[in-house]
């Protein structure tokens, strides 16, 4: 297989790497997908083993009707497999809410259907007078009305900056400044405006917090067999060791099974990553490689997961928050610094109201997360799991008795799992490149390389949006991009 020559090789099975290679080789580019790891997915990866079917971190998909990984699958011809575990309009109660106001001792616990579809138990949840809900209403209204273009206007304001030209009242703010750490993994004073709206938007709208049989490493399974069924070639336990590049333009890739050439590859392995190490940081003008470096990384999960020796969850999610425990960017300097909050955020998806599957018969799986520092080497994470854990036991004390095992997870195993840390302190981020002014929207890193045939897929390149969905729209542009480019090439021949 060593040496062999391909149109198009791809780094990484991500959500990007994986959606522009299975996208490719169904309109007939001969691809290779190599992935460093046995299982594959990157961020989106899935577990099933003893019993138990989940996702190594809380996930949920937003939007829920219309995500990035529907015309995907309409395009492969396996429509009939893209089943979502929820539908927006799922009559049942899907979330359990718990807040604290800072005026008060106790928390709030109300039970709803799908997020946002109906505002009357988050004025439950918040204790509104009749003048403060209009107000909720006429902010929530506005963001939901907004134009695509309106919204691009906004990639250089935060949403901090957004809500104090408004009347918010404190709960909404509150909730706002929660939405941006467990939907953004950003704190609100830093996350452009743009990018919180268009989430805000697609949840009211379109729905918020999917999931799928199995995890999301559902969708991946489809994908990868769809792509050898059509002729693509997969590496697994193969890590790249360097992009070739001559005279300008990528000539394949170097790994320890052998060159392998190709005039374009696709990686999605992290821009910083795959600039600075993969290819070389001598390859580009100053200028870029400089700017590259100076990229800032999201903020990173941490994870607990519960297994349950009896059934006791009935709701798909948990949320937990105060006006305390979100994270602005004075709040997450200080837990960085060692100083772990009183209380932290949660956010937990109960596998099992999706799959029944997801445990064997009588028992169930939770998986639990909270925001932390993207270093793989951070210091705070152990306190914020004994957190974590002392939450669960308070709050949550019926999951905490039925509790048999836990499992913990952090930014060491993302970065050991996904991207390569090339810049001290990065490296472990749950998503990719942070979701701040100065580099999403209009701004944010262009998928083409200035490196003739190298393109950047997945969530730090040419796309906005939550998570897994922002990564498979950056994929599938990414594929018409490389189509175009090798159609070019084509022609000059």
């Amino acid at each position: 297989m060593a040496d062999e020559s391909y149109d198009v090789i791809v780094i990484g099975s991500g959500p990007g790497g994986l959606s522009t290679a299975t996208l490719l080789q169904k309109r007939g580019v001969k691809c290779l997908l190599i992935e460093k790891n046995n299982l594959l997915g990157g961020k989106m990866i899935s577990i099933d083993k003893d019993g138990y079917a989940y996702d190594l971190f809380p996930h949920g998909q937003v939007p829920m009707r219309g995500s990035a990984f529907e015309p995907i699958f309409e395009e492969l011809g396996v429509f009939d497999e893209f089943v979502p575990a929820l539908e927006p309009d799922d009559p049942r109660d899907v979330i359990t809410l718990l807040y604290r106001r800072s005026d008060r001792k106790e928390y709030n616990r109300v039970t709803q259907g799908q997020a946002m579809a109906d505002p009357g138990p988050f004025f439950e949840l918040w204790d509104l007078e009749k003048e403060q809900q209009e107000a909720v209403v006429k902010i929530m209204a506005e963001m939901s009305l907004m134009s695509d273009d309106e919204i691009g206007k906004l990639d250089g304001i935060t949403m901090d900056e957004w809500l104090a030209e408004r009347d918010v009242p404190g709960p909404l703010y509150n909730y706002l400044g929660f939405h941006a750490n467990a939907s953004l993994a950003e704190p609100i004073d830093l996350v452009a405006a743009s990018e919180q709206i268009v989430i805000m938007k697609q949840m009211m709208l379109q729905g918020g917090g999917g999931q799928y049989k199995g995890g999301f490493g559902g969708l991946t399974k489809v994908m990868a067999r769809e792509f050898e069924k059509n002729g693509g070639t997969l590496i697994r336990n193969c890590k790249v060791d360097k992009i070739n590049i001559e005279d300008g333009a990528v000539t394949g890739v170097a790994t320890p099974e052998g060159t392998f050439r190709a005039p374009v590859v696709v990686s999605s392995a992290g821009i910083q990553p795959t600039i600075l190490k993969l290819c070389g940081e001598e390859h580009f003008d100053k200028t870029y490689a400089n700017y590259i470096k100076g990229l800032v990384p999201g903020w990173a999960f941490t994870s607990v997961r519960y297994f349950l020796d009896k059934t006791v969850m009935d709701t798909a999610m948990y949320v937990m928050y105060s006006d305390e425990s979100w994270l602005n960017t004075e709040r997450f300097d200080k837990m960085k610094n060692g100083e772990i909050p009183d209380e932290v955020i949660l956010f937990m998806v109960n596998h099992n109201f999706y799959d029944e599957n997801a445990a064997p018969p009588g028992k169930q799986v939770l998986v639990s997360g909270t925001v932390c520092s993207s270093n793989p080497e951070a210091k705070e994470i152990e306190g914020l799991w004994k957190r974590m854990d002392e939450q669960m036991q308070e709050f949550f004390p019926e999951i905490w008795q039925a509790c048999e095992r836990r499992e913990y997870n952090g930014p060491k195993d993302i970065a050991d799992l996904t991207r390569d840390s090339v810049i001290e302190g990065q490296g472990g981020e749950c998503v990719g490149l942070a979701q701040i002014v100065g580099q999403c929207g209009s701004m944010k890193p262009d998928s083409k390389a200035p490196i003739n045939g190298l393109y950047i897929a997945g969530a730090d390149a040419g796309a906005k949006g939550m998570g897994t969905h922002q990564s498979a729209l950056s994929g599938t542009a990414v594929a018409r991009m490389v189509q175009q480019y090798l159609r070019g090439r084509a022609k000059m021949r």
